[in-house]
């Protein structure tokens, strides 16, 4: 299995009625907000925790509605992580989950294409 579940994209085409449009509009709001969100995770160290906290939890939830289960996983982590306090290795962490969405950006590009 990829970055991304088939199926969510499949579940997401049909949650809005077939609407292939829309969902590319969903697409392209996530690839453009993904980038700050990014860019607020890897500024953990240098800023208020709760930045990247919240960066965390947004990009884990939208990249649930798209089936990007480890992505969404890894950021779970890290919003735990910040909201604990507790950021020891969150430096990897960060890591995995810059590498991971670049792998569902480029999933999330080619899906975007076939609708």
């Amino acid at each position: 299995m990829g970055a991304l579940d088939p199926a969510a994209l499949e579940n997401l085409y049909e949650m809005v009625g077939g609407d292939a449009e829309f969902v590319v509009e969903l697409i392209d709001t996530f690839l453009q907000d993904a980038p700050q969100m990014l860019k607020d995770i890897q500024s953990l160290g240098s800023v208020d925790i709760e930045i990247p906290g919240r960066a965390a939890h947004s990009l884990k939830s939208n990249g649930t509605e798209f089936g990007a289960h480890t992505l969404s996983a890894l950021c779970q982590e890290l919003e735990t992580m910040c909201k604990t306090g507790i950021v020891p290795g969150a430096d990897e962490l960060v890591g995995r989950i810059t590498a991971e969405y670049a792998q569902v950006k480029v999933e999330l590009e080619t899906a975007r294409q076939k609708f």
